[in-house]
């Protein structure tokens, strides 16, 4: 199997179905497209031989923690195909991120987890608490929200700290 990090924008028609059927696959009701809410920055994409088998998508922005801005990348969309499963694909794209958001100098890694297993044997906290976000729905913004979020996985990379308080988005939950 090989890895292949890419932007968005370089990601070919053919790449973009493949990413649809895997999705589609690993996410039961996900909408019939490459993407959840927006695209991602950029992607890790796994083949085996021409067959795309795992993928994940990151985000990198600013958010605030309890008041604190912070450089974050956000997982997206990590899945790996049922036929690829437990042979560590998963920790490896996990692995490849966070050598890509250290040595970009990024402060920590956030995802929403509904199974929080892969990221808490990755190294991942859970750290449940009040969040405030874009409110997207099928490319439409619906104005801003603020609730309780018990799926929120952080990995801290810098000096600063996690902090309790509420998590400010700065832009739409992935």
């Amino acid at each position: 199997m090989r890895t292949h990090k890419t932007t968005e924008h370089e990601i070919d028609a053919e790449s973009r179905a493949a990413i649809e059927a895997l999705l589609g696959e690993c996410f039961p009701g996900y909408p019939a497209r490459d993407h959840f809410k927006q695209l991602p920055h950029f992607r890790y994409l796994v083949r085996d031989g021409d067959t795309l088998v795992a993928h994940a998508g990151v985000e990198h922005r600013m958010i605030r923690n309890a008041g604190v801005p912070l450089r974050i990348f956000g997982i997206v969309d990590l899945c790996v195909a049922a036929r690829a499963r437990s042979r560590g694909c998963a920790s490896r794209l996990l692995a490849e991120i966070e050598a890509t958001a250290r040595a970009a100098g990024v402060d920590a890694i956030l995802l929403f987890a509904d199974d929080p297993r892969l990221y808490l044997a990755n190294g991942y906290q859970r750290v449940p608490g009040d969040a405030r976000w874009l409110m997207i729905h099928e490319h439409e913004s619906l104005g801003a929200a603020e609730k309780h979020v018990a799926e929120t996985m952080v990995k801290t990379l810098s000096a600063e700290p996690w902090r309790e308080g509420t998590l400010d988005l700065l832009g739409h939950l992935y």
